[in-house]
C-alpha cells in the first residue's frame, strides 16, 4: 500500500540511501536528490506529501531550497535535516515554512514520529487499513499504531491469532488499551461482522451475574416475568469480550469454566442445555498465577485460560509512541477547539512523564488541555502541573555543544543498557570513536 510520496534531498548518500530503504519499508514511495537543484526539478515533476531537507547542501542552501519550495507549492510539508550545530538555523527554518527539524544522529522511531504527525494534520490517516506489520497510523474504528518494537510486537501476535478462533488473553496494566486490542483481534476475525458483546466483570452485579451471563427463564425467580437472553447466548457466532475477568466471583468461576471448556450454558431457572458458537476473548490487570497461588482464581480456570497470552506493554515502557498517541488525542478531543501541533517543550513533558493511569490517562490530559486552546497548538502552559514539574530537563539557559553531546551519549547509553556497540551504531559513528568520548566525559560506570 502506497502511503504517499517523500523526497529526501541531502548529499550524503549513506542518509539517501539510509532514509529511502527504511521509509521505502514503511510502505512510502522515497525519492531522493543529491542537490537542491536536483530536488527542486523533482518536485516541479512530481508531487510529495514530505520532504527531508539537509540544511547543508553544496551551492544552493537548504534554507535556500526551502523558500524556493514554499514559492512552488505550499501543500508540501518540510522536515529540516541537521546537526547540533545548525539548531538555529533550523529553528529559523521554522518561520520560513518548515514543519520541524530533526538533528543526526537520528533514528527511524523519530523520523516516523514526524512522518505520522504530519499524516494527522493532513487527514491522511482515516483511509488506512489496520494492518498489523506495526505501521498503522491511525484507522476509523480508533485503533491507533505505534512505531515502538513493543508494540510491533502486539500487532504480529493479534495479526497471527486474530485469523484463528482460540481464546485470547489480554494482560495489561488498567489504561493500557487492552480493550482496543480485543477489538483489534476482532477486526482480524473472520467472525469480525458479527456481534462483540462485552462483559464487564468488574461491574457484574453478584446476584444477578448469572442471569446477566446465561439469561433466564420465565418466572424463574420473583421479577422474571418474561424470558430473558444472556449475553452469552447474544454472542452467538461473533465474539464474547470478558473485560477484567480477575473480578469474577468465586460462586461464578466454576460455571464460567464449564462454558470456556464447553460454550454449554443453562439459563437461570431452566434445565436444558443450550450451547452457542461464539469466541472468547479475555482481559485482566492482575497477574492471574499469583491470584491462582492465592487461592483466589481457581487453578483449573486460569490453565484453562492460559492458552495465547498477549501482553499489553505500560506508556513508559514504549515512550517512542507518546508523540502520535498525543497528536491523535489532540484532533479528536471531542471539545470545540482542536489542536493541530503540540510544542517541542510541551512534548518533551510528556515523554518524560511516567503516565502511571497508562493511554487513558494521556487521553484525558490531552482532551482538557484542549478545552481551552487560545490557538491551535499545546504547549507547556497548557499542561497540568504535575506534567509539566516531571520534565526532566527545564527550560533554561543554553546549553554547549558539548554538554549536548554528552547528555545525548547518556541518553543513548541508557537506552541500550550500555550495550556500546548499539550505542555507537545509532549514533552515527565508530566504537572507538564512542569510547573515546566516553572517556572524554568520564562516563566510565
Amino acid at each position: 500500500m502506497n502511503r504517499g510520496r517523500i523526497l529526501v534531498i541531502d548529499d550524503e548518500k549513506n542518509i539517501r540511501h539510509l532514509l529511502k530503504n527504511e521509509l521505502s519499508a514503511e510502505g512510502f514511495a522515497v525519492f531522493t536528490a543529491k542537490s537542491g537543484e536536483e530536488g527542486l526539478k523533482l518536485l516541479t515533476d512530481k508531487n510529495f506529501e514530505i520532504v527531508f531537507l539537509d540544511i547543508k547542501l553544496p551551492k544552493m542552501s537548504g534554507m535556500e531550497v526551502l523558500r524556493s519550495l514554499k514559492l512552488k507549492t505550499s501543500r508540501t510539508e518540510v522536515i529540516m535535516i541537521t546537526g547540533y550545530g545548525d539548531i538555529e538555523t533550523a529553528v529559523e527554518s521554522m518561520k520560513l515554512g518548515a514543519q520541524d527539524y530533526i538533528t543526526k544522529p537520528f533514528k527511524l522511531s523519530e523520523l516516523l514520529a514526524l512522518i505520522n504527525q504530519i499524516l494527522i494534520q493532513k487527514g491522511r490517516t482515516e483511509d488506512i487499513a489496520p494492518q498489523m506489520d506495526g505501521r498503522v497510523v491511525a484507522v476509523n474504528s480508533g485503533f491507533v499504531g505505534c512505531p515502538s518494537p513493543a508494540m510491533r510486537e502486539v500487532y504480529d501476535l493479534v495479526e497471527r491469532v486474530g485469523a484463528t478462533d482460540v481464546t485470547v488473553l489480554i494482560q495489561g496494566e488498567t489504561g493500557v488499551g487492552k480493550d482496543v486490542i480485543a477489538r483489534l483481534v476482532h477486526s482480524w476475525s473472520p467472525r469480525k461482522n458479527k456481534p462483540f458483546i462485552v462483559v464487564d466483570c468488574g461491574l457484574l452485579n453478584q446476584n444477578l451475574a448469572e442471569s446477566e451471563l446465561y439469561g433466564h427463564g420465565k418466572g424463574a425467580f420473583s421479577g422474571a416475568s418474561e424470558m430473558k437472553l444472556g449475553l452469552v447466548e447474544k454472542s452467538h457466532e461473533g465474539v464474547i469480550f470478558f473485560d477484567e475477568i480477575g473480578n469474577l466471583e468465586q460462586d461464578m468461576q466454576k460455571k464460567f469454566l464449564r462454558f470456556l471448556e464447553t460454550k454449554k450454558f443453562r439459563r437461570v431457572g431452566e434445565t436444558k442445555e443450550r450451547e452457542v458458537d461464539a469466541r472468547t476473548i479475555l482481559a485482566t490487570n492482575l497477574d492471574l498465577k499469583d491470584a491462582a497461588q492465592r487461592g483466589v482464581l481457581r487453578r483449573d480456570l486460569f490453565y484453562r485460560m492460559d492458552v495465547i497470552t498477549v501482553y499489553v506493554p505500560p506508556l513508559r515502557d514504549r515512550k517512542e509512541d507518546i508523540p502520535l498517541l498525543a497528536l491523535h488525542f489532540a484532533n479528536r478531543s471531542g471539545s470545540a477547539k482542536k489542536a493541530d501541533r503540540i510544542s517541542r517543550e510541551a512534548m518533551a513533558a510528556l515523554a518524560e512523564y511516567p503516565w502511571p493511569g497508562n493511554i487513558r490517562e494521556l487521553r484525558s490530559v490531552i482532551t482538557k488541555a484542549t478545552l481551552f486552546l487560545k490557538s491551535d497548538e499545546i504547549g507547556l502552559q497548557d499542561l497540568p502541573p504535575h506534567i509539566v514539574g516531571s520534565k526532566k530537563t527545564k527550560i533554561s539557559a543554553p546549553q554547549s555543544l558539548e554538554d549536548l553531546e554528552k547528555d545525548h551519549i547518556i541518553r543513548v547509553l541508557q537506552q541500550t543498557g550500555g550495550n556500546q556497540s548499539l550505542a555507537a551504531q545509532i549514533l552515527g559513528i565508530n566504537r572507538k570513536t564512542l569510547y573515546k568520548k566516553i572517556h572524554k566525559y568520564g562516563l566510565f560506570s
